[in-house]
C-alpha cells in the first residue's frame, strides 16, 4: 500500500472514560453531533453518577467501570473500537493502565486509543524534586508510567499531551476574583487551552482515517497564549473593565486553597515551583489549530464568555 494512502479505520463505537468531566462531556456531544452513527458508551467510575449521565446522554449507553476493578473494565471494553482514556490527578497509574491494557487486549477490538497525559516534553524524571515525586499531584511521575505501559502494549495509542493549563481552572480562582477582584495563583509561565477544544481534537482524531497519528505524542495548546498569571490579571482588567490585581505569594496561595484542597495545596505549590524551574520548555504550537481547521479559543475570548460567572 502506498504510504500516501490513509489506512486507519474510523471506529464504529467509542468508549469515553470520564464522560461527566470537562473533556469527556463535550467529546460525547461532538461525536453525537458530527457522527451520530457511532455507538457511544460512556463510563463513570462513580456509581451515583450513572443515572445522571443516562439522563444527560439519552443517545448513549452508560456503564460503571473502575480502573482498579478489572472485571468492570473488561465488561466496559467488550466490543468497542475507540477508547478515550482520561484519569484524574492522583491516580495510581501502574495498576490502572495495567488493568486497562489487559481489558483492551482481551476485547481485541481496539482500532484507536486516545490517552491524555500532562508532561513537560522530554522532562528527565531524575530532576524532579522529592516533594513533587512523593506528592499526590503526581503527574511528573505517574504519566511517564502511563506512556511506558501503553508503549509496551502495542495498542493503537495516540497521546494527547495537555501541555497547557485549562482555561476553566479560572473557576478555582473565582472566590478571590469575586471577593477582592484579585487573581490568586502562582505566577507560572504556561500556555493555555480550552478543554472544549481538546474534546474536539479528540473527536476529530477518532474520525480521521490518517494512520500516522497512531503512536504519536501530540502536545496541545491554543497556539496563542503563553503568559504568566500576572499577565492574565492585566488581561482580565481589560476584558472586565475593572482593575484585577495578581497575588502570587505562597502564603496567599495556601490561605486561598488549603480549605478547598487540603494538604494537596502545598504539594500543588511545589509542583508549580518545579514547573517554573523548567518553564523554558513551553512553546506555542499549531497542532490544535490544524486539527480543528480553525483558530482555537483564546484566553481573551474565554474570559469574555465567562465574565459574569467569574465575577458574580
Amino acid at each position: 500500500m502506498s504510504d500516501s494512502i490513509n489506512s486507519k479505520s474510523v471506529p464504529r463505537s467509542v468508549l469515553i472514560f470520564g464522560a461527566a468531566g470537562h473533556i469527556g462531556r463535550p467529546l460525547a456531544d461532538f461525536l453525537q453531533r458530527e457522527a451520530p452513527q457511532i455507538q457511544l458508551r460512556l463510563v463513570s467510575s462513580n456509581a451515583e453518577r450513572v443515572g445522571a449521565l443516562r439522563r444527560d446522554f439519552p443517545f448513549a449507553e452508560v456503564v460503571f467501570a473502575n480502573y482498579f476493578d478489572l472485571p468492570s473494565l473488561e465488561s466496559a471494553a467488550q466490543g468497542m473500537e475507540g477508547f478515550f482514556v482520561n484519569a484524574p490527578g492522583g491516580t495510581d497509574e501502574r495498576p490502572a493502565m495495567t488493568h486497562l491494557v489487559a481489558a483492551l487486549k482481551k476485547a481485541g477490538t481496539a482500532v484507536h486509543v486516545l490517552r491524555t497525559v500532562g508532561l513537560q516534553p522530554e522532562a528527565n524524571p531524575r530532576r524532579i524534586p522529592q516533594p513533587v515525586r512523593e506528592g499526590k499531584v503526581g503527574l511528573p511521575m505517574q504519566h511517564p508510567i502511563v506512556k511506558q505501559i501503553l508503549d509496551e502494549s502495542d495498542l493503537p495509542v495516540t497521546y494527547l499531551n495537555l501541555g497547557a493549563t485549562f482555561m476553566d481552572n479560572f473557576f478555582w480562582m473565582k472566590e478571590g476574583l469575586t471577593r477582592e477582584r484579585k487573581l490568586i495563583w502562582h505566577n507560572r509561565l504556561i500556555p493555555f487551552v480550552d478543554p472544549r477544544d481538546i474534546a474536539e481534537v479528540a473527536g476529530r482524531l477518532f474520525l480521521s482515517d490518517n494512520h500516522r497519528h497512531i503512536g504519536q505524542f501530540h502536545t496541545l495548546n491554543n497556539g496563542h497564549d503563553l503568559m504568566r498569571f500576572s499577565d492574565v490579571a492585566e488581561l482580565m482588567s481589560e476584558v472586565f473593565g475593572e482593575k484585577i490585581t495578581h497575588d502570587g505569594r505562597k502564603e496567599s496561595f495556601l490561605q486561598a486553597y488549603s480549605q478547598q484542597l487540603g494538604p494537596i495545596a502545598s504539594e500543588l505549590w511545589e509542583f508549580l515551583e518545579y514547573e517554573r524551574a523548567n518553564e523554558v520548555v513551553w512553546a506555542r504550537n499549531d497542532f490544535v489549530e490544524r486539527t480543528l481547521g480553525r483558530k482555537p479559543v483564546t484566553v481573551r475570548e474565554w474570559l469574555q464568555e465567562h465574565a459574569d460567572l467569574l465575577l458574580k
